[in-house]
């Protein structure tokens, strides 16, 4: 359990997980005398931002198993995320439990927020746009994802809210906690010439946008990681293999 003040990362129960989830293949409706089973709790928390106590959140093997998958796609030009292992479902929990708080946030600022300063169904819709055209990009297309995503049975209206969970906390940490979705012409020169991108030895110009898109998501998950740490020490996550 990660809990207030904790260090304890359930180390062993992840790498339960990790064994029990790979191992995982789902039963056939039509095979004599096995139960299909559906999907199951693996994870459970809860923060102050999301209600605390009275309101936990709770995490499905079928998706953390799918989130596992996507970091091997950022990770690997071939596959479907076969092959995941400790590191990866720890990255994919995080990253869950991040973008699950932040998106809370997201929901409370937009509910609290004048109809001066409330940000329209356009400009939430140009920010999911965004976020989906980069993370589809770093993970090789739609069709990779539905096929890592099949592979956990997970359906595309499951992907389609992940993707919209990613957009609500991109939008939250930009309008929020540090500007990230508008990277100025110097920022990308800069990145350009100085990063390890995957644009290397092509003209500026001509991957700008591409370059945007990616620089956009870096900054996102960099920004996430650090809310994760920060709030460590004010949210309980328990892992259940």
């Amino acid at each position: 359990m990660i809990g207030p003040g904790g260090a304890r990362t359930a180390a062993a129960a992840l790498a339960a997980l990790v064994a029990l989830s790979a191992g995982r293949r789902p039963a056939r409706a039509d095979a004599p005398g096995t139960r299909v089973v559906i999907d199951r709790t693996v994870v459970r928390f809860h923060a102050p931002e999301t209600g605390g106590t009275a309101h936990p959140r709770f995490i499905g093997e079928r998706m953390l198993a799918f989130e596992a998958r996507l970091a091997v796609l950022a990770e690997r030009p071939d596959g479907l995320g076969d092959g995941y292992d400790e590191r990866q479902v720890r990255e994919a929990l995080e990253h869950h439990v991040a973008e699950d708080i932040l998106a809370s946030l997201a929901h409370r600022l937009i509910a609290g927020s004048t109809a001066r300063s409330r940000p329209s169904e356009a400009e939430l819709e140009r920010v999911e746009q965004t976020l989906t055209a980069a993370f589809l990009e770093r993970l090789g297309g739609r069709a990779r994802v539905d096929g890592a995503a099949a592979a956990e049975q997970i359906d595309p209206a499951e992907v389609d809210a992940v993707l919209h969970r990613q957009a609500l906390a991109a939008w939250y940490i930009d309008r929020a906690m540090t500007p990230v979705l508008e990277p100025t012409d110097e920022q990308l020169r800069e990145v350009f010439r100085t990063s390890a991108h995957p644009f290397r030895g092509q003209p500026y110009e001509r991957v700008r946008a591409a370059l945007q898109r990616w620089f956009v998501l870096e900054r996102l998950r960099v920004a996430e990681s650090a809310f994760f740490q920060a709030a460590r020490a004010r949210m309980t996550v328990v892992v259940t293999p």
